[in-house]
């Protein structure tokens, strides 16, 4: 335990595990996190954004935490017997069965590598357990060769680490999520899995397959240090991919280029739950926060809009960006669609085009079905021709916020032309400063007309 291991030999070990028999939960089209919300106030929307396109939301850790109204306090457990965290246990019920009746799944964070700071950890008294339940308090090293103290130290120094070994502790947790899956949770989010041990989270993503028969979708929050690789935890379950946020922050900082986002990167994982900015990395919400960091808002939207357009990975977006932002809930609309095209059998694969200045725009076709396009720059964009290279792309689009068509048709260079682009008196293309555009192919006659 806590040595480096192969990302095979880790696979092979924790196999037995993971091999429960049950048709898996597809993965999310998209998830709209609900950050720190009350479960009361997600319920007066979730239907909404269901029409949107987004198939999941994610709600704040439901289980008894430390008091106060900062929402880090959520993640400190005093007691997961109790279902307290932005609601009752009556509240999330109906937040369930009010997504369900829209088609929409609830996955739910889940705190399970530590409990809460202050009094309590001084003595380590908490509803059901002991001192013997805990890892010995000890500081975490993250660059000293090994994982032993990511593992079994207190994170942050001052949140005592259950030892997920002791029998009391394996009760509660389990007993925990059963609460959980029972109230209608659809999946889970786990919180600091890269502080378990893989076997441990293995033997919970077990019994949460076994809780709803195989159809259950959950992730894991492993931020990889010197010490700890994405690929000890892949073989469990999809992470949240903070490598592919390091890119997006480089790309969309001022001084990047979006030419880094024209081709993914080897060894992406496509079930990889991708975002912009996340509640981590948004100075907004977590200022103490390094890795990622998004200092300017409007960087992070655009990132985001480009994760919904891509082809591969889970789209995450936070709740109230998706209300501020107006092209965030078109992209998830854009997503949606375009998986119901790709399952019934039409080409949706992702390609970068080359239009204008690569460092600042950044075109994404999805096959013939759909385009993305997305300039990072203050100014303007506005190029009176464009023609484009290797595409597939051709007929005519439709844009999902502000409803202009747009055709792409062949030249007699052997190149395919944007011909029309709002009317048939110019082609081209125009994009606001920092903006973000989504089309959808749509029949031909659509672009007849002014």
């Amino acid at each position: 335990m806590g040595r480096r291991c192969h990302p095979a030999a880790i696979a092979a070990a924790l196999a037995p595990l993971l091999l429960l028999p049950g048709p898996a939960h597809p993965q999310p089209t998209a998830i709209l996190h609900a950050h720190n919300e009350p479960y009361r106030q997600v319920a007066t929307y979730v239907c909404q954004v269901g029409a949107q396109g987004y198939s999941h939301v994610q709600i704040a850790p439901a289980q008894r935490s430390s008091a106060g109204p900062e929402w880090w306090r959520r993640y400190q457990p005093l007691d997961h017997t109790v279902i307290e965290g932005r609601g009752s246990a009556a509240d999330l019920r109906a937040l369930t069965r009010r997504a369900h009746r829209c088609g929409v799944k609830v996955i739910a964070d889940l705190v399970v590598n530590h409990m809460a700071s202050g009094p309590p950890a001084h003595t380590l008294r908490y509803p059901g357990l002991t001192a013997a339940d805990f890892h010995p308090r000890c500081p975490i090293h993250y660059s000293d060769g090994n994982t032993v103290s990511e593992r079994r130290c207190w994170l942050n120094g001052d949140l005592p680490d259950l030892n997920q070994q002791r029998p009391a502790v394996r009760q509660r947790l389990r007993q925990h999520i059963r609460s959980l899956v029972d109230l209608g949770v659809d999946g889970f989010r786990f919180d600091a899995a890269k502080h378990l041990d893989p076997a441990d989270v293995a033997d919970l993503l077990a019994w949460i397959r076994t809780l709803k028969g195989g159809r259950s979708w959950s992730y894991l929050e492993v931020i990889d240090d010197a010490d700890t690789r994405p690929e000890m935890y892949s073989a469990l379950a999809p992470l949240s991919d903070f490598r592919l946020c390091d890119r997006l922050r480089q790309s969309f900082s001022f001084g990047g280029s979006l030419r880094s986002l024209q081709r993914p990167e080897p060894g992406d994982d496509p079930r990889a739950v991708r975002f912009g900015v996340n509640h981590d990395t948004d100075p907004r919400l977590n200022p103490g926060f390094g890795r990622c960091r998004m200092d300017e808002p409007g960087d992070g939207w655009l990132a985001s809009a480009t994760v919904l357009a891509r082809e591969a990975g889970t789209p995450l977006v936070l709740a109230r960006d998706n209300l501020e932002v107006a092209y965030l809930p078109a992209g998830a609309r854009f997503r949606a669609e375009l998986r119901r095209r790709a399952l019934a059998g039409r080409s949706t694969g992702e390609r970068a085009l080359d239009v204008g200045n690569p460092d600042t725009l950044l075109l994404l076709e999805r096959g013939a079905e759909g385009f993305f396009l997305v300039n990072k720059a203050a100014e303007r964009v506005n190029l009176p021709a464009v023609a484009l290279a290797n595409t597939r792309l051709q007929g005519c689009y439709r844009e999902l916020r502000h409803g202009f068509t747009a055709r792409v048709a062949a030249g007699g260079d052997g190149r395919r032309w944007i011909t029309r682009w709002g009317s048939d008196s110019r082609g081209g293309l125009e994009v606001h400063g920092r903006d973000a555009l989504y089309f959808l192919r749509v029949a031909a006659g659509a672009c007849l007309g002014p």
